[in-house]
């Protein structure tokens, strides 16, 4: 194609767009051109945080954490027929105790300092075997009663009254706990942690110390000392209290 060919074929082509805008314009149609409308998005402003007031159930209307002692252990006391129960629960600041109690074992510490109630009269013994150490079956009955109370908890009856009182134990979670974090993933953590401690199956060899044994087996000896502490309850007790949180821990969808 010569160059002359080109430009005519090039001249053409813009009279063709010219004489197209020209009609246009004159016969009084334009291209449609719709306009489309952004939806409107509206800022909704967020769902206030209920109160501690409007969290709580109908029965527990106008307690506060300060002065929830009285109807804890009116409700508590109800979830087991074994009277040691109710001693426990005359001790004071009892939420936060469990609150703080369960951050403990959840971070592998011994929580005695908010239980010191259930810490036992007699004091840890071992015996000689052999010329080896061992627990004395004695160290680990002291720990029976505290057994005995927590496995006769009706499962159902502290799963609902766990519930009932959640506003109050998120309060105290808030306290000491890092921000935006739950009280129940807490809970879970614990109990994963006392159902991950061994149930001895025989008696571990123990060492002296200056005033305490420790266990020979690097293993036990290295465990946190929440989970130390658990094993000091002795094998049985263990057992128990595991297939306890097994329990409660279904119920209470952990």
């Amino acid at each position: 194609m010569s160059g002359i060919v080109r430009i005519l074929i090039g001249v053409a082509v813009v009279l063709l767009l010219i004489a197209v805008g020209v009609f246009l314009y004159f016969s009084g149609t334009e291209p449609e051109v719709r306009e489309v409308t952004p939806p409107v998005v509206e800022d909704t402003p967020p769902a206030p945080t209920p109160t501690l007031g409007e969290r709580l159930s109908e029965r527990l209307q106008g307690t506060t954490l300060e002065g929830s002692d009285e109807v804890v252990r009116e409700l508590a006391a109800i979830l087991s027929e074994n009277p040691q129960l109710a001693k426990w629960l005359v001790n004071d600041d009892l939420v936060r105790r469990f609150v703080a109690s369960v951050h403990n074992v959840a971070d592998g510490k011994n929580p005695r300092t908010h239980l010191d109630f259930l810490r036992p009269k007699k004091q840890f013994a071992a015996r000689e075997r052999g010329g080896q150490y061992v627990v004395n079956p004695r160290s680990f009955a002291r720990y029976d009663l505290v057994a005995e109370v927590f496995t006769s908890l009706d499962t159902t009856g502290t799963v609902e009254l766990f519930t009932e009182l959640e506003p109050l134990i998120d309060e105290a979670h808030r306290e000491i706990a890092p921000p935006n974090s739950e009280f129940r993933a807490t809970l879970g953590k614990a109990i994963d942690r006392l159902l991950a401690v061994p149930v001895l199956t025989v008696d571990e060899l123990l060492e002296p110390k200056v005033v305490t044994y420790r266990y020979a087996d690097e293993t036990l000896e290295n465990l946190s000392s929440a989970d130390r502490q658990f094993l000091r309850m002795g094998p049985a007790n263990v057992a128990k209290i595991q297939a306890k949180l097994r329990e409660l821990k279904i119920a209470l969808e952990l």
